[in-house]
C-alpha cells in the first residue's frame, strides 16, 4: 500500500476529486484551508498572503500510484491544476482500521 499526498490551490479540489475517482480512489481524508509557504510564495489566507491550499490524502493499492502520479503530473502540464500543485508518494508500513 502507498500513501499519497496532494497539495493544490483550494479552487482546483473539485478537479482532483474527480480525477481520483475517475481512477478509483474509494477513501480520502482532505484538509480544507491549509496554510504555508514554499517556491510559489506564501499562502497564508489573508490579505497580505491571500489564498490557501487543500491537502488530500488517501491510502491506494502499489500498482495505482505511478498512474495517479502522471495523472496528476499531465494535469499541472495541461493546465487542469495549478504550478504550485505537489504530489508526494510514500509507503504505508502498517495500518489499523478500527
Amino acid at each position: 500500500m502507498k500513501m499519497l499526498f496532494l497539495v493544490t490551490d483550494s479552487e482546483y479540489e473539485p478537479h482532483c476529486m474527480n480525477m481520483m475517482r475517475e481512477r478509483g480512489v474509494t477513501g480520502y481524508t482532505m484538509i480544507q484551508d491549509v496554510m504555508g509557504v514554499g517556491k510559489t510564495g506564501a499562502k497564508m489566507g489573508d490579505r497580505v498572503h491571500p489564498g490557501a491550499s487543500v491537502l488530500i490524502i488517501s491510502v491506494v493499492q502499489d500498482e495505482a500510484a505511478p498512474a495517479l502520479l502522471e495523472c496528476i503530473q499531465a494535469c499541472v502540464k495541461e493546465g487542469r491544476l495549478c504550478q504550485s500543485t505537489h504530489a508526494w508518494v510514500v509507503p504505508v508500513e502498517t495500518g489499523a482500521g478500527f
